[in-house]
């Protein structure tokens, strides 16, 4: 995006993000970087930056000048028009009321989408500037920067950091956190213009060799363009398999801007497409990773594309209840390294007591850490411990798939609030939620404490319960009388703290007596191992 010096790098995805990559004027389709095909992207201050500009307020600070609210992005021509004869044609109010109109509108766009993810077999083309303004897409730029690859250039001539990159990048858009609407038929007479959409079809390809190469599909009677700036293909493969799509069919996958519609005719600008994986090539790649030992719990169904709520789908054999009915455990992921103290319990919370019904909200809570120990042979695979938590029968819940999980055990230190007590038909809602709601949030899995694997990473003692309206604190009776040596300062320094946050209708202390037991039990048995120590060493010393 051209600009000055003075404005900063979060200023401008905050501004691309605010009008959508659109110019807030003229609302055509813009590009953050130099070399595009659409109109580059310019930053307009509404009051001056310099004390003689157009519009200029001295008394306004310079911070406040450069600040997100006094500026816009706007096409090279409308800021022409703007700034023209020392901005008269415009004043600071029309700016203002312009900007403003421009993003509710882009909100609202937003706001009718839903998150979106895939798992792919390649990506093919990859706008990396358009994508990097993006949330989310550091992700993407640092992947860039990693694999050596200047992400304001073309791929070609840029050697062997392209496919390094692509490699790298790929697993990311499991994780991705934009936002979309699906287009398909149902929702077809809603897209509008400035939307992004998700698209998913077999398609042809057209005008490969000319000025304007694009994918083509029918859906609901109209024809669904999309176009795409040959410069940022990942590949000369995925340029011969778009060769190849003159003549045969497709299927491509990716998320696109909306940039006109018509009666007969959808037009989108892609800015990420490629392959979606099979489930068939997704159990083949784990297998090639080194997943044998894994394999023979693992079905082509662990490795659905579509990342369905695949916890509906598991009838018990002749019980007629709905198990969506079903009270279970769901573990919440979220980045440790995003959150402060306390960040997982208010977030987790808040949407709990949004989705959850509060004449029958009953939830325990516990927060935890996946932490991944090294083994003898050494540390364990992410994909291995992701086969583990999602593969086998009966299926569990998750918003993930292997890969998609595998790839943030790598890559991301997790911690998640382990929730008992929700309903398994909640599940969806509740993960919808925390995508709204929580930027640290990543994704859930239903926990089935009888497996292993899940009694391994996810057996945790809870440390909260929301019954009703009402908080409770639990503690244990180890807790109360050996381990906690500033006990009696610490229970009004928590109510203190919660009772604050002005959520709950109460918060109390409420021992939890299944961990007492516990606590109690296990101090029996290291006192007694204890005495039969002392005993083996008094016998000894006889």
């Amino acid at each position: 995006m051209a600009r000055g010096p003075e404005a900063n790098e979060s200023a401008r995805k905050e501004l691309w993000r605010l009008a959508n990559g659109m110019c807030q004027m003229c609302r055509q389709e813009l590009d953050p970087g130099t070399t595009g095909r659409t109109p580059t992207a310019q930053t307009a201050h509404i009051v001056a930056l310099s004390d003689r500009g157009p519009r200029a307020d001295p008394a306004l600070s310079i911070d406040a000048r450069n600040a997100v609210p006094n500026l816009m992005l706007l096409c090279p021509n409308c800021h022409g028009i703007v700034d023209k004869n020392n901005g008269e044609a415009y004043s600071v109010e029309e700016l203002s009321r312009l900007k403003a109109e421009h993003e509710i509108w882009t909100a609202g766009l937003r706001k009718a989408g839903q998150t979106w993810k895939m798992s792919y077999s390649s990506i093919d083309y990859l706008n990396v500037p358009r994508v990097a303004m993006l949330p989310g897409g550091d992700v993407v730029q640092q992947a860039a920067q990693r694999a050596g690859l200047d992400p304001t250039r073309p791929f070609s001539g840029q050697g062997f950091a392209p496919g390094i990159f692509v490699g790298t990048v790929r697993p990311v858009f499991e994780s991705w956190r934009e936002r979309a609407v699906p287009l398909d038929e149902a929702r077809l007479p809603a897209v509008e213009q400035g939307m992004y959409v998700a698209f998913s079809a077999s398609m042809r390809s057209r005008n490969t060799s000319s000025q304007s190469p694009h994918l083509s599909f029918r859906l609901g009677g109209r024809t669904v363009i999309v176009r795409y700036d040959p410069k940022w293909l990942t590949t000369s493969t995925a340029g011969s398999d778009l060769v190849s799509a003159e003549t045969e069919q497709v299927t491509y996958a990716g998320i696109g801007l909306v940039v006109g519609t018509s009666v007969d005719m959808v037009r989108v600008s892609a800015l990420f497409f490629g392959k979606p994986q099979t489930p068939e090539g997704g159990l083949m790649k784990h297998l090639l990773q080194g997943g044998r030992e894994t394999a023979r719990t693992l079905a082509v169904s662990d490795f659905e594309t579509g990342l369905p709520s695949r916890g509906s789908e598991f009838r018990p054999p002749g019980t007629p209840r709905d198990p969506n009915n079903d009270d279970v455990a769901v573990a919440l992921h979220f980045n440790e390294l995003e959150v402060y103290p306390g960040q997982i319990e208010r977030e987790t919370f808040r949407q709990l007591m949004r989705v959850v019904p509060e004449f029958r909200r009953n939830l325990t809570v516990a927060i935890g850490t996946l932490f991944i120990l090294p083994t003898p042979t050494g540390p364990p695979k992410p994909f291995h411990i992701a086969a583990a938590l999602l593969g086998g029968a009966p299926k569990v819940w998750s918003t993930h798939s292997i890969d998609g999980l595998g790839t943030l055990l790598a890559n991301a230190e997790v911690a998640f609030a382990l929730v008992h007590g929700v309903r398994r038909g909640e599940l969806d809602d509740i993960h919808q939620a925390l995508l709204d709601g929580s930027e640290s949030y990543l994704g859930a899995v239903e926990v089935n404490l009888r497996r292993p694997a899940h009694q391994h990473f996810y057996e945790v003692n809870p440390r909260y319960r929301l019954v009703e309206a009402d908080l409770r604190l639990l503690y244990s009776a180890m807790e109360y009388y050996g381990e906690l040596s500033d006990w009696d300062h610490r229970p009004h320094d928590l109510l203190t703290e919660w009772e604050g946050e002005e959520v709950f209708k109460s918060v109390s202390w409420e021992e939890d007596k299944e961990q007492s037991a516990a606590d109690i039990r296990r101090a029996e048995t290291e006192v007694s191992e204890w005495i039969a120590m002392m005993d083996r060493g008094d016998a000894a010393a006889e």
